[in-house]
């Protein structure tokens, strides 16, 4: 009875458990297969390596294809660093399994630089890097011309492209407007003019100086006084250059008439009407004293031939108003002191081309002289127009003499050495004659 009472319960645990058992079994079986296809589709979705352009906010959708419901960080990534270009190890939790990913800040923005629109003349095109600024980006950047350095020998307007390359090959474009434009004219020089100065006294060479061209406005002027001694009495080149932003240029030369006294040369006073004049006639009077084919010799001494016959002598009676005035006074009344003299000849030596300076008498411990020093045959030699002394009658006029011819002949012209250029040593005296206003053919010219 007992036998049977155990084997009713076994076939009836039999019947009732192990169903229950085997269902248990196959529900973790079935669970663990979906759990498992969960994860499976979990780390698929998963981007192992994922890369953010710096400055990119993170978002949990930046590592999955396909986001999960319950994915989270572990990595506090609000504590990364989009600015910063690196890399970081971020963990994820979904739903229990931690998967693990590789963040890569980098760069993928193109630089960022602002025009600078051009205007230049034709020529070599400039540097690319001067058609931009303000450039920015995470590293480095190489500035080139998008298609190669441009032909800017044509004036006209351009736009330019400016390639700009960063260090993770990154590039951007920028159009630059460039105006090119074609100018050959030289800046104009207005103003310029011969300068009289005196010795001790002050210059600004600049003064009533003007420079314009077409479009530069402010041009370049230079003055080029290496040429001039402001020491030394002479006739000197002062240099004007003036040049524009295209490189073209142009040059004025004016003389610089450096004298001893004020009577002596031009003053800012002169008035320009009676210095025309006294060119005027002294250029009738050239005309009636010289030939065509005459020589610088020739020429000079049928200047000074013509004053001491034609210019009568009477001490105070010139017009030191200036020389100008002084040789129209001369010229029209024929009659002068040794400053007149020395005017008629300086206006007629002017006129001829041939350069000349007054010389004054230094000391005057008798009374103020005046004579002329004259560029002749290449050198310079003492030249006067009033008799050595015109009461004694003790010769005729001074002509072509040196330093030491001047020093022995009657009469004082005494002269300070220092403020005059060098005089010639060789004497010529053999070949002029002062008596018959002649020059001997043998005269030794100067080849130069």
């Amino acid at each position: 009875m007992k036998k049977r009472g155990n084997e009713a319960a076994s076939r009836i645990l039999g019947f009732m458990v192990m169903p229950v058992l085997a269902g248990m079994l196959f529900g973790s079986y079935l669970a663990f297969r979906i759990y498992s296809g969960f994860i499976e589709n979990v780390e698929a979705s998963c981007i192992d390596e994922v890369s953010v352009n710096y400055g990119h906010p993170i978002t949990i959708g930046d590592f999955f294809t396909d986001v999960p419901k319950n994915a989270r960080f572990i990595t506090n990534v609000s504590q990364i660093d989009t600015g910063i270009l690196a890399s970081y190890d971020v963990a994820i939790d979904c739903d229990g399994h931690v998967m693990h990913s590789i963040l890569n800040v980098v760069d993928l923005t193109g630089p960022a630089a602002v025009a600078v629109p051009c205007r230049m003349y034709c020529g070599e095109a400039p540097a690319p890097e001067t058609l931009v600024k303000n450039i920015f980006d995470m590293s480095d950047v190489t500035v080139e011309y998008d298609q190669g350095a441009p032909d800017f020998t044509t004036g006209g307007d351009y736009d330019v492209g400016v390639r700009l390359t960063d260090g993770f090959g990154n590039v951007t474009v920028v159009q630059v407007p460039v105006t090119v434009i074609d100018d050959h004219n030289a800046p104009v020089i207005t103003g310029a003019h011969d300068i009289e100065f005196v010795i001790g006294g002050t210059v600004s060479y600049r003064d009533g100086i003007t420079v314009k061209d077409d479009y530069d406005d402010n041009p370049t002027l230079t003055i080029d006084n290496s040429g001039v001694n402001l020491d030394i009495a002479g006739t000197y080149p002062l240099i004007y250059k003036a040049s524009d932003e295209a490189g073209n240029e142009t040059s004025v030369t004016v003389n610089v008439n450096v004298v001893v006294r004020p009577s002596a040369g031009l003053t800012d006073a002169e008035d320009a009407a009676v210095i025309q004049q006294a060119y005027d006639l002294a250029t009738d009077v050239l005309s009636d004293i010289t030939e065509p084919g005459d020589t610088d010799v020739e020429i000079a001494m049928h200047i000074f031939y013509w004053s001491y016959h034609h210019l009568g002598f009477a001490r105070g009676t010139s017009d030191y108003t200036s020389w100008a005035h002084a040789a129209v006074k001369a010229f029209t009344t024929r009659t002068s002191s040794c400053y007149g003299h020395w005017a008629v000849c300086k206006a007629m030596l002017d006129v001829a081309g041939i350069e000349n300076i007054c010389v004054t008498r230094f000391p005057d411990t008798w009374a103020v002289h005046y004579w002329s020093l004259v560029k002749l045959n290449g050198g310079w030699y003492h030249c006067d127009p009033q008799a050595w002394d015109a009461e004694n009658n003790w010769g005729l006029f001074v002509f072509m003499c040196t330093d030491e011819e001047l020093a022995a002949m009657p009469g004082n012209h005494d002269f300070d050495e220092t403020l005059y250029p060098e005089r010639a040593t060789t004497s010529v005296q053999q070949y002029v004659d002062v008596y018959t206003d002649s020059i001997s053919p043998d005269f030794p010219y100067s080849e130069g």
